[in-house]
């Protein structure tokens, strides 16, 4: 089971609550091959330079005659800590930024999570006479294992609850 971060808009969410977005709390592996990259791909751009100058200077140091342990270690670290706090810091980055953390959903993928989530939203349309989203789950063909839609979450890049 997956824990799902549910992040709000800064200014609520919309009528079909396209802005909310289902952050997955796990292991991101393209965080551990190129930290600065992911940083850089979720507009985490201080976090990136940072990282980008401390593994450049950790391959520098690794150059260095008895450095070369410290130097591989120093990056291997930076690339595992980004890898497995990566989540981390872009909620934390977006809370920063206004965005409301509403719910923590453990489901087996994001589609499920969604489920819930939706399921459990109390109906305020109803009593403003406003039409509500029909929420139901895209049909699962099998063997289906593309860019948006793997339940193992085994795919090196993550839309990271955008859609």
């Amino acid at each position: 089971m997956t824990s799902y971060l549910v992040l709000e808009a800064p200014n609520g969410p919309d009528r079909d609550h396209k802005t909310t977005r289902f952050i997955a709390d796990r292991f991101v592996w393209l965080a551990l091959i190129a930290p600065w990259l992911w940083l850089a791909l979720n507009r985490l751009w201080l976090a990136a330079a940072i990282v980008f100058v401390a593994i450049i200077l950790a391959g520098q140091a690794s150059m260095l005659p008895g450095f070369e342990p410290a130097g591989i270690l120093c990056g291997f670290a930076i690339a595992l800590i980004t890898a497995l706090e990566g989540r981390n810091f872009l909620v934390r980055h977006l809370i920063g930024k206004g965005w409301k953390m509403t719910s923590v959903i453990s489901a087996p993928d994001l589609s499920s999570a969604e489920e819930i989530y939706f399921s459990d939203l109390t109906d305020t349309a109803t009593t403003e006479q406003l039409s509500q989203p029909v929420w139901t789950p895209a049909p699962q063909r099998s063997g289906d294992k593309n860019f948006v839609n793997d339940p193992a979450g085994s795919f090196l890049f993550d839309l990271n609850g955008r859609r």
